[in-house]
């Protein structure tokens, strides 16, 4: 995102959940919040195929799909504000080679281009995008690809360690002009107001963390630009070497999710992932699919999403997922579920309330 860049989302991160393999740091950090509230880590990572072991080995991976798993566990058994403790615990460091990309960079604005830039390698569960318009920048933080027993935990998770991520890069207090929430407005606003400083706007359409853009252009005083270009190195080769182990399927599902209101084409995608579309197909078609069988899946998972959680109508689902016309994505609909949208999303809801 470069200066002036205005009224354009950019840098969405990946749907996590699809997403390549992380480090433990995270799962260890939630387990240490669990162990203060009296929750033993064996019972929060039973199930989810983590090891003890792996949360103390710097070198572990796991999936972003274990982690949800971890967070529901403690998601069940804790406050509904825990997610805001939680996102406090996160450090620069905490993140590993990207913090220290962001830490040792120039300007914050600087330090923000290569964290979306690389954005897939931190710990969030949300998908994280970006916007600078009006000398205000606005951070996303969309969590329509989440379970619902882990949404709001993960929402104040992830956005309290944005802000505590902008804070410890400048070294000083920072407060967002805005924050808005897509969550119940809550019996007891105080701790969401003590956590970002301002009291967030509830039941909002869409959640988001907004900052004077200023701020960008202002020094960081641990930067060190040899070192910066170097983590930045280190950050692409990491993200390179787990998207080479997740298959080529994922990786054109992550591209047609950082915009699913334009999907790019098998032409546009190929080149993003710097193939030609002849590589593209054959890797699909080992992977027993193809590149219109990842449109069709994608555009029908976020869909089924929109129309269930966000209260969109089917004309605004329809734009949101790429139709240009509602009768044609109506049409598609019928033959991924037999039913028309409004009457499957109305089927869904009654079932929900049963």
């Amino acid at each position: 995102m470069s200066h002036g860049t205005i009224g354009r989302e950019l840098r969405n991160s990946a749907n996590p959940l699809h997403a390549a393999a992380r480090s433990t740091g995270s799962a260890a950090l939630m387990c240490a919040l669990a162990e203060e509230h009296g929750l033993p880590r064996s019972r929060v990572i039973a199930g989810t195929g983590i090891g003890e072991a792996a949360l103390s080995d710097p070198a572990a991976e796991i999936t972003a799909e274990q982690e949800a798993r971890l967070v529901a566990a403690l998601a069940a058994a804790l406050p509904e504000t825990a997610g805001l403790a939680a996102g406090a615990r996160y450090r620069l460091a905490t993140y590993g080679i990207w913090g220290f990309a962001l830490l040792s960079s120039r300007t914050l604005r600087e330090g923000h281009e290569v964290g979306m830039r690389f954005v897939d390698l931190t710990y969030a569960l949300t998908r994280i995008s970006a916007e600078e318009d009006a000398g205000e920048l606005t951070l996303h933080f969309d969590d329509l690809d989440l379970p619902a027993d882990v949404r709001r935990f993960v929402l104040l998770r992830d956005a309290v360690a944005a802000l505590q991520l902008w804070r410890e890069s400048l070294g000083r207090p920072v407060v967002p002009r805005r924050v808005a929430l897509r969550l119940p407005e809550p019996a007891d606003p105080a701790p969401y107001e003590e956590a970002f400083g301002v009291r967030p706007a509830f039941a909002a359409p869409r959640s988001v963390l907004v900052f004077d853009a200023a701020l960008l252009d202002q020094p960081l005083p641990q930067a060190a630009p040899l070192t910066a270009a170097l983590c930045e190195a280190q950050c692409r080769a990491l993200l390179e070497a787990r998207a080479s182990r997740r298959g080529m399927s994922g990786r054109v599902r992550d591209l047609l999710l950082r915009d699913p209101q334009r999907m790019p084409g098998q032409e546009e995608v190929a080149a993003e992932l710097h193939v030609s579309v002849r590589t593209l197909r054959r890797h699909l078609d080992e992977e027993g699919t193809s590149f219109r069988v990842v449109v069709d899946q994608t555009r029908r998972h976020l869909a089924e999403e929109l129309l269930v959680t966000v209260g969109l109508s089917v004309e605004q689902v329809a734009a949101r997922v790429g139709y240009s016309e509602a009768s044609a994505f109506v049409h598609a609909f019928r033959r991924w579920r037999g039913v028309s949208p409004r009457r499957w999303a109305e089927s869904v809801r009654a079932g929900a309330r049963g």
